[in-house]
Order: C-alpha cells, then structure tokens, then sequence
C-alpha cells in the first residue's frame, strides 16, 4: 500500500483511461452511497495538487457518478507510466475483475517498450509466465474480431482457439461470428478444435467443411463419440479411407448388437411367430456378417477403383 493516507479531491486525480472506458457500476454505487468507501484508491503523487490513479477506477467512476468531492488515497511515490501499468496488472490478474481485452491490452502496451518479456511480466506480477503468454498467443489475431467480440461480450480466449483452427479464413470467419453472436460459446469452440484435429477431419471435401461444422455444432454432445461419428460420416462421403470406414463399421456394428439385444426380449417381439423371431435374428446375423471388412486391408479397393456413385448400385439391388 501507499506510504501516506489522506482526502484528495477527485478534480486533482488524473486518469490514464488507455486500457478501460468509463464504467458505471450500480451495486458499488450503492455500496459506497451506504457504507461510504471502504478501500482507498492508490495514487501516485505527481506535484503537491496533482495525483495519477493507480488502482481503483471503479470506485473512482462510482464517487464522480455520486457527485462526491473528495475521496480517501493511498498515497505511493511517483513512478513511470510502465510501472503503473505493472502495478495495476498484478492487482488485477489476481482480482480479475478486469476482462481479458483490457489486461491484453496492458500486457501488448508492456512489451511494446521492448524492456519486458513475458517472464519478466509474470515476476513483477507474481504470477505464472503461462499466466501470461496466453494473452500474448492472440497478438496477430484479426482486429475485427476483438473489436466486435469486446463489444458483443464475448471471452477473449475462444478467438485465439479459432485463429489457430487448421481451417481457411472463410471458415475461421464463419466460426467467429457465431461465437460474437453468441450463437455459440467456448465449450463449442473447444469441441471444434478437437474434432478440427480428428484425422479424419483431414479427408473432408472443402465444400463440405462449413455443413460439417454446422453438424458438430447442432451436436456438442458431452460424449465426444457422437462428434466422431459426425467427422467420420463427413469424412467417408468424400472418398474411402481406412480409419473412416473402420470407425463407422464399428460403429453400425455396435448399433446392430444393441438392436439385436433388444429383439431377443421376448416382450417386444412376442407378437411375432418363432419362425418370424428366428427369420429376424438370423437377418442381423447376416447383416453383421456381410458388413465384415476384408481380412486383409490391401484387398480393399483404393478410392480411385470406387465406383462414383456406390450408392446406386445399393439402390438398384434393393430395387431387385
């Protein structure tokens, strides 16, 4: 805290607003109007009439919206308008009352005077150098997307999650107005990272990129097997691969057993005949047995063997 504590009228107080704007804050209005204020700002003396606020801009928004006069400092020597930022950083990325927009900005205003890194920040703040390197990750982000996402509400973070998505522009786009219309949120973000990384991603026809997306964000589901299953579907539909066609084979096989389980209960299926109940077991067994991939992978027929269009020769046995 500051070496003194008295009464500094607030029209000697300066403010270096460059990292927050003016923020009206009703319940610390309140608080104060009630209570009076309970934590003093902490200034810097300039000259004998003239103080730079340190820490406390709410609490000092909060006494000019109530047309207070004076408020209770604490009182620290002057230093240099880097230290000052030091200073209110490593209050606020233990407070956190500010956003990551702001200390962002703090932190990019630092390393712009060239006299600090990121392990020096995390020293001077008394935190870890992770703490800060992941403001520091989204420094060549696309500005538009601060400057909406900030005013939007939207968390800083997700943006640099969809900056670094192995996507083309159009697609990182397509994602960051979602997430600034707050269409979706950063746990969605997170799971298209994940699936964004799945191999089979990889195999997915470029025009198909943004229905996939789409499809992963409709599902989001907690059990991360249904956004396989989506990227692997995605992923089959533009030609075979080995790792698509054997997720999706053990996926319909597993969907064939609980089907299979569920028709042995004799209370479902007792409306049928035993001839009927064993035809309808016997017709799974087959199906399972006809989906069986080749003992050996290097039978299978490369993509460029495949027939264009393998769904219509299904269609014309079925017809049969």
């Amino acid at each position: 805290m500051g070496d003194q504590q008295k009464k500094i009228k607030l029209s000697q107080i300066g403010l270096e607003t460059n990292f927050r704007k003016k923020e009206k804050d009703l319940s610390l209005e309140l608080s104060i109007n009630r209570h009076g204020l309970r934590v003093p700002l902490i200034v810097e003396e300039e000259s004998k009439d003239h103080y730079i606020l340190v820490d406390g801009y709410r609490r000092f928004y909060a006494l000019e919206f109530l047309g207070e006069i004076n408020a209770e400092c604490s009182i620290e020597k002057l230093s240099s308008e880097e230290e000052r930022i030091v200073k209110r950083l490593g209050i606020e990325l233990h407070t956190r009352k500010r956003t990551a927009y702001q200390l962002e900005r703090m932190i990019n205003r630092l390393l712009e005077t060239g006299k600090y890194d990121a392990k020096l920040i995390a020293s001077l703040c008394n935190v870890t150098e992770r703490t800060i390197t992941k403001y520091i990750r989204g420094l060549d982000i696309n500005p538009d997307w601060i400057r909406r996402g900030e005013q939007a509400g939207a968390g800083r973070h997700a943006f640099t999650d969809i900056h670094n998505l192995n996507l083309t522009e159009e697609n990182k786009n397509y994602i960051a107005n979602k997430y600034i219309d707050r269409q979706i949120n950063k746990t969605t973000v997170d799971v298209l990272k994940k699936a964004t990384r799945e191999k089979a991603f990889e195999e997915i026809a470029e025009e198909n990129i943004k229905k996939c997306i789409d499809q992963v964000i409709e599902k989001q589901s907690k059990d991360y097997e249904t956004v396989k299953e989506v990227v692997n579907e995605n992923s089959l539909q533009a030609g075979h691969t080995k790792s698509g066609h054997t997720f999706m084979h053990n996926l319909n096989l597993n969907l064939i057993t609980r089907i299979e389980k569920v028709f042995k209960n004799r209370y479902y299926v007792n409306y049928l005949s035993d001839k009927q109940k064993d035809q309808l077991i016997k017709s799974l067994r087959n199906l399972i047995l006809t989906l069986k991939p080749p003992i050996k992978w290097s039978s299978f027929p490369d993509k460029d063997q495949l027939r264009e269009n393998p769904e219509d020769e299904f269609s014309d046995r079925l017809e049969h």
